[in-house]
Parts: structure tokens; sequence; C-alpha cells
């Protein structure tokens, strides 16, 4: 059985966020500590166990990354950005698959 969000848009989407946090944390963590790392997933409006796995996610899983990028690399930290590219150029092929979906067909 494939589950939707009720939009049409399979959950599949959302797991590939959960592992893009996963993913961006543990490079974060790497950089500035894994305590700090963290702190800024939870800022952000993720829920994070102690062994680094995704619990919960606040609000459209997108923007919670954007801000993780924007957390993450605050200060100018270019290292972080470094790390992070390419997990930014996951999330436009996301979003791309989103929009894909969501486009009517024709007739």
């Amino acid at each position: 059985m494939k589950h939707t969000n009720g939009h049409g848009v399979s959950m599949k989407t959302t797991e590939q966020y959960l592992q893009l946090f996963e993913e961006t944390i543990k490079k974060q963590a790497a950089l500035i500590g894994r305590e700090e790392a963290l702190a800024q997933a939870k800022r952000a409006g993720l829920g994070v166990s102690k062994d680094g796995h995704i619990v919960s996610c606040v609000g459209n899983p997108a923007l919670v990354l954007l801000r993780l990028v924007k957390y993450f690399t605050e200060g100018g930290n270019l290292e972080a950005l470094a790390e992070l590219t390419p997990l930014i150029n996951e999330i436009e092929e996301i979003q791309e698959m989103f929009s894909e979906k969501e486009q009517p067909t024709e007739a």
C-alpha cells in the first residue's frame, strides 16, 4: 500500500528528507562537535535521539533543512557550507520531484 500526504505525494519524500537531516547533522557534528550540532538541529525544528536519528520534524521538511543550512553556516562558516553543498543539491532534486507530482496532467 502506498502512503500519501493527502495531496497525492508519496511519503518516500519524507523519508528522503529524514536521511538528509541525519547526514547533515553528522557532517556538522564532525566540524563543531556533536552537542552543538544537535542543539542547532533542535533549533531548526528537529527532534533527534541520542544516537543521532531523527524522531520528529516540526513544519515543512524543506524549510527545516533550509534552517539547518542557515544555522550551520552562521558566522561565515564556509567549511560547513562546503560540506553541505551536496545536500543542498539533493534537496533541489527532491523539490523538483514534488513539483512534477503536483502539476496537473494533460487530458
